[in-house]
């Protein structure tokens, strides 16, 4: 999302305090994998503040150590955190989890 247009106080009827602005979104596609399991995967990693995916992950994935196999197989770095992942890095995790 960004903002696409600045609109002033003075189209609107009474005159605000303050200007708009209109916020253009880019549509994406959805990721590929099973929606249920991918949102599974971004509950674990943020059921657990300022834990690394590693350990945040080791509950769903069985074990720290599997947890770190997914996560490697996925490409992702083991001592990243959640909020540093986008929904891409989520999806690719929930279907490593069936390659490991």
């Amino acid at each position: 999302a960004h903002r696409s247009h600045t609109v002033p106080r003075s189209v609107f009827w009474p005159v605000p305090n303050v200007d708009s602005a209109l916020t253009a979104f880019t549509r994406r596609e959805p990721p590929a994998g099973d929606r249920k399991e991918v949102f599974a995967v971004v509950d674990a990693a943020f059921a657990q503040r300022r834990k690394t995916l590693r350990a945040a992950l080791a509950g769903w994935a069985g074990t720290p150590a599997r947890a770190e196999q997914v996560l490697r197989h996925a490409g992702i770095e083991p001592t990243q955190r959640g909020e540093k992942l986008d929904i891409s890095d989520f999806a690719r995790l929930a279907a490593a989890q069936h390659h490991i």
